[in-house]
This record gives C-alpha cells, sequence and structure tokens, in this order.
C-alpha cells in the first residue's frame, strides 16, 4: 500500500520524462527554437503537443512534492520560493523573446494577461478545489480557506510591488531603474523567506506520497533528493514548457486565432500551467490547500519582480544601450487594471482568511472583463471600490498580517 501511494506516481512520472526524451532524441532540431525562442509558435503535432505537455504536468509534479518535503528542511515559503522561481522561468524566457524583438505591445499584453490570469482564474480555482475536497471528507463546502501565518511575507512583499506598479503607470515608462527596483525587492523578499524557520516535524503526519518518501530519507538524504527532483522538474519545464506553449500557439494561429489574442490570453494560460498544476494538487488535500495559495502568491511576486524588470533589461540589451520604453495609453490602462486587481486581491488575503466571497469576485471581475475587454476602466473602478470596502470592513484582523510580518523579519 504505501509503494503504491508513494512510489507509484514517482514512476509515473518519470515514465513521462522518459517518453519526452526520446521524443526530443528524434527531434533534437527542437532544441534550436528553445534557446532561440521567436515568441511565435512551432510546428511539433498534436501527438508531440501531448507528450510535451504530459513531460510539463510530470515535472510540475515533481517539484510540488520536492516543495511539500522542502517545507520541513527549509522553510515553507522558502521552498515556494524555488518552487515559484522554477515553474514561471518559461513566462520569462517568452517575454524576453518579445522584448528581444521589440515587440514591446505584445510583452506587455502577455505580462499583464498572465497576471491577471493568475489571479483571477488562479486563486479562484484554488479555493473551489479545496471546497470540493472538504465536501467529499467532511460532507460541506468550505466557506473559507485559512492560510498560514508564516504567509505574510509573501503577501506583504505583494502589497508592495503591487503598489510599485502604480508608480510605472504615472511615470509612463519602463527603464531599468524599475528593473534595479524590483530585482532588489524580489532579492529582499527571498532572504527573508530563507531566514524562516522549517515547519514543525509534528507536522510530517499529514504528508502523504511521495513527498513522504523524501521525506523517510534522513538528514543529508532527504536533502539531496529533494534538490534533485527540484532541479531534474526545473530542467524538464526549461526544455519542455516553450515547446508545449509554441505548439499550442501554431494550432491556435492555424485555426484562425489572432496574434494579440493568443499573446494576452491563450499564451499566458499554458505558461501559467505548471504553478497551476502544483497548486491545483495542493489544494485537494485540506491541510496543504493553505500552499496551494502560497504557490500561487510567490508566483505573483515573481510576475511583478522579476518578469517586469526582465522588460526594459532584455530591451536595453537588444537596442544596444540603456533605453526606457514608453507605455501607450492601452498598455497603462492593462498595467493599472493589472496592479487594481492584484490590490483587491491583496487587501482580501491580508486577514489571512481567503473566502468563498473573495474567490468569486475575483473570478467573477476577471471573466467578466475577459468576454469583453472594452470595460477594463470600469472594472478597474470597482476593484479600488471593493479593495477600500474590503479593507475598512475587515481593519482589526488586517493589523495581524504586519504583526506577524514584523515577526518574521526579526527572526
Amino acid at each position: 500500500m504505501r509503494w503504491k501511494e508513494e512510489g507509484v506516481p514517482l514512476v509515473v512520472c518519470f515514465l513521462c520524462i522518459l517518453v519526452w526524451v526520446v521524443f526530443m532524441l528524434f527531434n533534437l532540431e527542437l532544441l534550436g527554437y528553445v534557446f532561440s525562442h521567436e515568441g511565435g509558435g512551432v510546428n511539433i503535432g498534436l501527438l508531440g503537443v501531448v507528450v510535451i505537455g504530459l513531460a510539463v504536468i510530470g515535472g510540475a509534479f515533481l517539484m510540488a512534492w520536492a516543495a511539500e518535503a522542502g517545507q520541513f528542511i527549509f522553510s515553507q515559503a522558502f521552498a515556494l520560493a524555488l518552487l515559484a522561481l522554477l515553474e514561471v522561468f518559461p513566462e520569462y524566457m517568452f517575454e524576453a523573446s518579445l522584448a528581444w524583438k521589440r515587440c514591446i505591445e505584445l510583452a506587455a499584453a502577455t505580462m499583464t494577461g498572465s497576471n491577471r490570469l493568475l489571479l483571477g482564474a488562479g486563486w479562484p480555482l484554488v479555493f473551489f478545489i479545496y471546497a470540493l475536497s472538504c465536501k467529499r471528507k467532511s460532507g460541506k463546502l468550505a466557506r473559507e480557506l485559512v492560510l498560514d501565518i508564516k504567509q505574510s511575507v509573501e503577501i506583504f512583499f505583494l502589497a508592495v510591488l503591487t503598489l510599485y506598479s502604480f508608480i510605472i503607470v504615472l511615470k509612463g515608462t519602463l527603464d531599468i531603474v524599475d528593473t534595479v527596483i524590483l530585482f532588489a525587492l524580489y532579492g529582499v523578499y527571498v532572504c527573508l523567506c530563507y531566514r524562516m524557520p522549517a515547519e514543525a516535524e509534528s507536522g510530517i503526519e499529514y504528508i502523504h506520497g511521495p513527498a513522504k518518501l523524501i521525506l523517510r530519507l534522513k538528514n543529508s538524504g532527504s536533502i539531496i533528493v529533494m534538490l534533485v527532483l527540484m532541479f531534474l522538474g526545473g530542467v524538464v519545464i526549461f526544455f519542455s514548457a516553450p515547446l508545449f506553449l509554441g505548439g499550442i500557439i501554431a494550432l491556435a494561429i492555424s485555426a484562425g486565432v489572432s496574434v494579440f489574442l493568443t499573446a494576452q490570453w491563450l499564451a499566458p494560460f499554458l505558461s501559467e500551467f505548471p504553478e497551476s498544476t502544483s497548486a491545483f494538487y495542493y489544494a485537494t488535500r485540506e491541510e496543504l490547500a493553505p500552499m496551494g495559495i502560497g504557490n500561487l502568491v510567490s508566483a505573483k511576486v515573481n510576475q511583478w519582480s522579476l518578469l517586469i524588470g526582465t522588460i526594459p533589461l532584455v530591451y536595453s540589451f537588444s537596442v544596444g544601450q540603456l533605453a526606457f520604453i514608453p507605455l501607450d495609453e492601452l498598455q497603462k490602462h492593462e498595467i493599472l487594471l493589472t496592479a487594481a486587481q492584484s490590490i483587491y486581491g491583496t487587501v482580501a488575503l491580508m486577514k489571512l482568511r481567503f473566502t468563498y466571497l473573495d474567490a468569486l469576485i475575483l473570478f467573477g471581475l476577471w471573466f467578466i472583463q475577459f468576454i469583453y475587454p472594452p470595460i477594463r476602466i470600469e472594472v478597474t473602478i470597482i476593484y479600488f471600490i471593493l479593495a477600500l470596502v474590503e479593507f475598512v470592513y475587515y481593519r482589526r484582523e488586517n493589523g495581524r498580517l504586519f504583526r506577524e510580518f514584523i515577526k518574521a523579519v526579526k527572526g
């Protein structure tokens, strides 16, 4: 029984990766696409999309199990930060390729689209999966997801980075100064995550599956296996995610889907696939559901810092000098809408609880603007109003976030 629960999932993931390796060996020219990604499609056929898609899922699960075990070796915050960094990397590559080609309109569309998709669809889906898993277990739908107090660090930095995005909108440019500031904020965030304590060993009893197998190895053995699985999953996603993304884009374009729609919604949906896989896996388990939200919050911190900071950096290399990127009205409105959504999402988490109403609001407003993009200004205003109402209504609970953050900083 233990082997079926702990070993079989690992074997299945390794088999998916093995099939992908064989496929790549027979199509070595695809490696050229990975390293010289043009931001467009690549014709790998439906079979190739399936094989590579399964490899992405396999790699994402390997990293999810490694992070699940890693919270007892390092801290949960640091394990999730490392997980998010590796999972979001394909998105960095896609953004960098667009910035290198100086396709700033498409780069901005992808960046804002992926941000809004992660928060507007990803966070609510984690809650809905969690609620259904609770119903299956106890017969009642969960009405809220209580977060770990240690997640105050991720939420605090998400708030800081979201506020900085308004500065970008106000000045109307994206430049190398933004890169330095955003990269520095991310560095401080990772350092604080690393300093946080690991989870108590008493929590290991709630861990099952391959993560339990990793933790059965004592001392250095569990650390080595965790890092190997994290590295292997990262390598698989690094090489397979761009191909998966490119293959789907090629199929979409051949079917007549517009380039802008592909860049703003289809590409982000596919690039968010790795972190969504691990987050949804966590959401299926009541005791791990806070990690699901934490996984996506860490990914959001990555997007607001490293992802945005990458665009002016690569653009400057492309033009051969330090350069700033002027933002047109549409781009400023897109970033403002994304920032407004992020403000509401951050305020919703400040009480260290994520309720069914928060999930419904985030999903509903995202979906409305998704199917009818011209109302971005109206939706932006609604986000601001709801954020203010939520902040005032839960003002007594919100203070707990800052108290817990100060504790984490002091160590």
